[in-house]
């Protein structure tokens, strides 16, 4: 029996050890797997969660942020504030011109997209833009009524027209063309010049006439008589709108294409197209003339604080960037901070394809595409980070900085959402003196206006905002659908990685529990085998 027996207990405590090991080499994979997959699946967790956030965000038709960007229920706003000349008698006969600040003009800036289409794929869509501008009276002060006040400012077409005049002049006299050609034309440019002699170089308009348009006596002129022209030179094709506008009340751009993100997140809104085409003619260089980056109000998800973010501006014809500034919040959603960096319109960083090396720093040379060739120049508010002389020459512009009159963008790295952004720009027109066979034939003569000291002066028009932020109501929407679902993956994640080490770290506890108990056990029976030998080898002795 005792035979037997032992060889019972060696067979239980082989098959004990066994199992021993089987649960302490599985305890010891779960919680080793456990400990390495919550202190390493961090980086897994995240690309999990940014793959889903890629799928949510791009502009498929069924994507949960599609209906937003068709048409934001978030409001924006205009505001336009005009530099307004108090002295224009004495400006014309050569003063410093005298500006005052009114305004700003506050309206409700509606962008709705529609005739949307999408390829095959879901990753391009081609779509027509409506931008539709209504006055906001109760965001404007009550004293500034559009529609009744008035302000002198700069006349912008009879100085485009004069402009034209002296290129065209130029080019002429240059030429070879023949005699009969030259005199049409030089005929065509002194009656243009004898009706030009009827308009001051400031006129006096309502601000809703400066801004959405008015019909000009001197282009309409300018329109006959072209077409007058054109009968007599078959081979002349010009086009001139009687309707000047420095901003249409109502418009449309259309076709643009963009890539919706779909299948490649960093091409989220991405220009293809815009109003038909893929570069801006007129701009003297391919790298000018590219229409490269969104529109600003959407960027690819995942974008970080330490990259430069590309965006084409429709109302300058060109693309810029804006660069990394810090980071903040708007209605407690954490956002990157962007702001258009200070050397953007520098003369020796600026493409010379933008034609602005011939003035002062600080401006961008719009004349190539703009009407009649009007010699437009865009600046930031108040000159901001150009040129000095710019406000010297002007008196009634105030010193400029960049909380007030600088441009920033804030996103949301995580989606790419553009949560608050405030777009801000500048209209100028340049008044240049010309040579003298042109100028003896102007009203104003050599001690003039048009004989400004230094050969140049800069008027500025006005200065625009184009701002908007997420109210109370659609950050809580955003939060919830977007952090809310984020964070709900992580922690599932996160609580599966937990619960498996807590089965590991189980197994191990009962292993050690058992391990505990058969020692014991082992322990007991050692000594009842030992005490039983020793009564055994008593009674044998005796």
């Amino acid at each position: 029996l005792m035979e037997g027996g032992r060889v019972q207990k060696t067979c239980c405590r082989r098959c004990c050890r066994r199992c021993c090991t089987a649960t302490l080499v599985v305890g010891l994979f779960v919680s080793v797997s456990a400990c390495v997959g919550l202190g390493l699946g961090w980086n897994h967790i995240n690309a999990f969660v940014k793959s889903y956030v890629q799928s949510q965000v791009a502009l498929t038709p069924d994507g949960p942020g599609t209906s937003q960007w068709i048409s934001s229920s978030n409001p924006l706003y205009a505001k336009f504030t005009f530099f307004c000349v108090n002295n224009t008698e004495q400006a014309e006969r050569g003063a410093t011109p005298i500006v005052e600040e009114v305004g700003p003009f506050v309206y409700n800036e509606n962008r709705t997209k529609f005739n949307l289409f999408w390829n095959q794929d879901q990753t391009v869509v081609r779509y027509s833009l409506n931008v539709t501008y209504n006055f906001n009276s109760t965001l404007t002060n009550s004293s500034l009524d559009p529609t009744k006040r008035t302000c002198s400012s700069i006349n912008i077409p009879l100085v485009a027209l004069v402009n034209l005049v002296h290129s065209v002049y130029n080019e002429v006299e240059n030429s070879s063309v023949s005699i009969v050609i030259k005199d049409l034309v030089l005929g065509f440019l002194d009656e243009v010049l004898q009706e030009a002699q009827k308009y001051k170089l400031f006129e006096t308009h309502t601000i809703d006439e400066l801004l959405f348009g008015y019909n000009n006596s001197l282009l309409w002129f300018l329109n006959r008589t072209v077409a007058q022209l054109e009968e007599k030179i078959p081979f002349l094709h010009l086009s001139v709108d009687s309707h000047f506008s420095l901003q249409n009340r109502t418009s449309v751009q259309d076709p643009i294409q963009i890539y919706t993100g779909k299948g490649n997140s960093t091409l989220t809104g991405q220009y293809i197209m815009w109003e038909g085409q893929t570069t801006i003619g007129g701009w003297g260089s391919p790298a000018a003339r590219m229409i490269d980056g969104t529109d600003g109000t959407i960027f690819y998800p995942g974008v970080t604080d330490n990259e430069n973010l590309t965006l084409f501006v429709t109302q300058i014809y060109r693309s810029g960037h804006v660069s990394p500034n810090g980071t903040s919040s708007q209605q407690g959603i954490p956002v990157n901070h962007y702001v258009i960096p200070t050397d953007e319109l520098q003369n020796t960083t600026l493409d010379q394809g933008f034609y602005s090396s011939n003035v002062p720093t600080g401006v961008l040379n719009m004349s190539c595409v703009s009407p009649l060739g009007a010699p437009i120049f865009a600046s930031m508010p108040h000159f901001l980070n150009g040129d000095p002389d710019y406000r010297v020459n002007v008196t009634g512009i105030s010193e400029p900085n960049e909380t007030s009159h600088g441009s920033f963008v804030d996103v949301e790295p995580f989606t790419g959402a553009v949560v608050g952004a405030a777009r801000r720009l500048q209209i100028n027109v340049l008044v240049r003196n010309y040579n003298a066979s042109l100028a003896s034939r102007l009203f104003w003569n050599a001690s003039g206006f048009w004989n400004v000291s230094g050969g140049w002066l800069m008027v500025p028009v006005f200065w625009a905002t184009e701002e908007g932020n997420i109210t109370a109501e659609l950050a809580n929407e955003f939060k919830n659908k977007v952090f809310g679902v984020t964070t709900g993956i992580s922690w599932a994640v996160i609580g599966l990685i937990i619960f498996f080490g807590c089965v590991g770290m189980l197994c191990l506890l009962c292993l050690s529990v058992h391990a505990v108990r058969s020692l014991k056990a082992r322990g007991t029976q050692r000594q009842l085998s030992i005490n039983a030998d020793n009564s055994l080898q008593h009674l044998l002795d005796d």
